[in-house]
């Protein structure tokens, strides 16, 4: 079989399946690691799949728009990769720190796993993450309030004064895609400024985002990637995309999720 041959079918059943491992390659095709390892590297520069560590996932270039009311709190599987993400975020929370917790899923996996005897202050835009920190006794919550949209978030004119009057010694961001090209990006225009005015008055911005996220592109963007002190995925994440982010000097860490 030619290169050309392999490579084809090699996309056919990653289409397929999802996702396909090096081993798997090799003896489907008989050829060596370093062999399949260029394929998959030549079929990610044309952008058709995402490398990972032990093989690759299929890709869509489009985050998937939100429905109007969507909220965290509605999804009732466990995204694995949100959640292992949100734990690893937690573990570089330290005490009588004031943080900032994302609205997004892995913002709510995020309060809802944080510690009951942690002493630290609690900044959020979401009333339904307050509502997970309410009962956290030595958790102060500090509600960024005003207009809020129908998925329980604020985030205008009023949200963005009150987060220009409060320092922050971290925040946890994540938004719906995040790529080298056109950065963390949104689909709604009205999170960009609040997005900003956050980053600009926290001494560590922390970037949230499982590989699902990852080399797709929404409409508005918010930040570059070397925006960000430090980006935590999952190790479904592509290979090159690890080395270029850590060419730009910002660091990042990713973690095993169950059903990787």
């Amino acid at each position: 079989m030619f290169m050309e041959e392999r490579q084809k079918d090699i996309l056919n059943k990653l289409n397929q399946t999802g996702r396909i491992l090096v081993s798997e390659i090799q003896e489907c095709y008989q050829v060596s690691a370093d062999c399949v390892r260029r394929d998959l590297k030549v079929l990610e520069s044309k952008g058709l799949l995402q490398r990972t560590h032990g093989g690759a996932i299929a890709i869509d270039s489009k985050e998937i728009y939100p429905a109007p009311t969507y909220n965290p709190i509605d999804i009732k599987e466990i995204q694995t990769d949100h959640l292992a993400v949100a734990k690893k975020a937690i573990e570089y929370i330290q005490d009588k720190e004031v943080i900032y917790i994302t609205t997004s899923l892995v913002g709510y996996y995020m309060a809802e796993n944080l510690p009951d005897d942690i002493t630290i202050t609690v900044l959020t835009n979401s009333v339904t993450i307050a509502e997970a920190l309410r009962k956290k006794i030595n958790i102060s919550v500090i509600v960024l309030g005003g207009a809020m949209n129908h998925r329980g978030h604020c985030h205008d004119f009023y949200t963005i004064q009150m987060v220009k009057n409060i320092r922050m010694d971290k925040a946890f961001l994540s938004h719906a895609a995040l790529s080298f090209d056109f950065g963390a990006s949104i689909h709604d225009p009205a999170g960009v400024e609040f997005g900003k005015a956050v980053m600009k008055n926290s001494t560590m911005n922390i970037g949230l985002y499982p590989s699902r996220k990852v080399g797709k592109n929404s409409i508005h963007s918010v930040c570059r990637v070397k925006d960000y002190d430090l980006l935590i995925t999952d190790e479904n994440v592509s290979e090159d995309f690890v080395k270029q982010v850590r060419k730009l000097g910002v660091a990042i860490e990713t973690v095993h999720f169950k059903g990787a």
